[in-house]
């Protein structure tokens, strides 16, 4: 197993747009800090790491995974979970799934990200572990939140695959914080491209926040942050579309299997 394995990322851009920086549209693996020394566990080595953690889970099936050229390798095709800047974010994905909790209520609580079961072989294979380490109600608070490296690494109107939203100034407060226009609106993006202007509009005031609340955007702790490029674990059952909510993190590490 190659730690940081790319693919062919610097070959797969989208045109048209020159004001964007990375018009990059799979997202590449790190090659170095925390999450690179987690990169590509073993089962046994990844239970060992974990140990007996306490706390609730959740999980869902990523529909932006896709296997590379040789089907061999996971490519990362969209902008969440983000893992650019040393940091796993999930700020522009699962919106129901985030909005279930709230800021204060998600940290310490773990996700899961499995592939789609026809991606290869009819399983779902674990893409992502994480325990959240913080959560943050808009995104100009996690702009604020953030040191500027790493949300550089990660802001949308610099990555076609980035998902942070730039704040104007002044920095929102208040119900501005939701305020797209209050933003600035990248000129090439994920969102943008395949579901217009609603989409990274979306990201910022969730349309449904009136039923359930604005989803916290999730940032999670790199030294339990854990990625694979390859099908090295799987999930023993069928997913459900939407998401699991685990009662607790130990029901959802005892569904998974090796794969040898």
């Amino acid at each position: 197993m190659r730690k940081g394995h790319c693919g062919s990322t610097t070959a797969k851009t989208v045109t048209g747009c020159p004001s964007t920086k990375d018009l990059r549209t799979v997202q590449p693996f790190p090659t170095s800090g925390q999450i690179y020394t987690n990169f590509g566990l073993t089962l046994p080595t990844l239970e060992k790491q974990i140990g007996m953690e306490a706390g609730k889970a959740y999980s869902y099936v990523l529909s932006t995974v896709k296997p590379d050229h040789d089907k061999l390798r996971f490519e990362q095709h969209g902008s969440a979970p983000n893992f650019q800047g040393g940091l796993l974010t999930l700020c522009t994905c699962k919106h129901q799934m985030r909005a279930n909790r709230s800021a204060d209520d998600w940290q310490g609580i773990w996700i899961a990200g499995f592939t789609s079961r026809t991606i290869y072989d009819g399983k779902h294979w674990l893409f992502y572990l994480a325990r959240i380490d913080s959560a943050h109600e808009s995104h100009a608070d996690l702009w604020q939140a953030m040191k500027a490296r790493t949300r550089n690494a990660k802001v949308a109107d610099r990555h076609f695959l980035g998902d942070i939203f730039r704040p104007k100034s002044p920095l929102p407060t208040g119900s501005a914080r939701f305020t797209p226009n209050r933003y600035i609106t990248p000129s090439a993006h994920a969102h943008r491209q395949h579901r217009g202007d609603r989409g990274w509009r979306n990201d910022i005031n969730y349309r449904h926040a009136d039923r359930y609340r604005h989803p916290p955007l999730l940032v999670a702790d790199p030294s339990m942050t854990f990625i694979w490029d390859e099908p090295l674990i799987f999930f023993a059952r069928n997913h459900c579309r939407n998401f699991y909510k685990w009662s607790s993190f130990s029901e959802l590490v005892s569904n998974l299997r090796a794969s040898r």
